[in-house]
């Protein structure tokens, strides 16, 4: 059977349909799929009232960061008469959290900084708590391609730490460890940048 007849029979129907199913148009100039694994975390404006490690140790020790966006949209919806619902689209969530999973050493760098920022936000002892200007930050998170060319940067802004609990707990096995920090952080609102378009 000669496939290439077969393939230009296909492709030079009159009208017919799903042409696009070609290994030619597949291929798309090679472009790259994303890999999940190139991406850059980087705190633009840290709380200026907490201790903070520096980027270059968070993104040394940021095993992944997980993105709570809410990507649906809200409106009005309304009943008529007759059984007929007639919806109208008018906003969408722009509020949601980060969560960082870190990797943290004896140095308790990571600990140290998620501590301090809930102490902050409210002292153990007295209840003192330090002004929001003073707690919040701004964050972005930058997905590149394989040749680590930024593809789209999300900026975050007011984050605010929500969540973060550590082990203290004493263990009888020694390959446990208290190395894994997660960090969940709330965040006001985000903006999306495309690079590559």
């Amino acid at each position: 059977m000669d496939y290439n007849r077969v393939a230009n029979l296909v492709r030079g129907q009159e009208g017919g349909l799903m042409k696009f199913i070609d290994y030619q148009r597949y291929r798309d100039n090679n472009k790259e799929f994303l890999r999940g694994d190139m991406w850059e975390f980087k705190m633009v404006n840290a709380p200026k009232i907490v201790y903070y490690p520096g980027d270059d140790l968070i993104n040394t020790r940021l095993n992944s960061v997980q993105v709570g966006i809410d990507y649906s949209t809200t409106g009005i919806e309304k009943r008529m008469r007759g059984g007929f619902t007639i919806s109208q689209r008018t906003s969408q969530n722009t509020s949601g959290t980060l969560t960082l999973q870190f990797v943290d050493r004896e140095d308790t760098a990571i600990t140290y900084w998620v501590t301090d920022w809930r102490n902050r936000i409210s002292d153990m002892d007295t209840r003192y708590s330090f002004r929001k200007a003073d707690l919040v930050a701004d964050c972005k998170l930058v997905i590149t391609n394989s040749s680590r060319v930024a593809v789209k940067t999300l900026e975050f802004y007011n984050c605010l730490y929500q969540d973060a609990p550590i082990n203290e707990n004493g263990e009888e096995a020694s390959e446990t460890d208290r190395a894994d920090v997660t960090l969940t952080m709330s965040f006001e609102h985000y903006h999306r940048i495309e690079h590559n378009l």
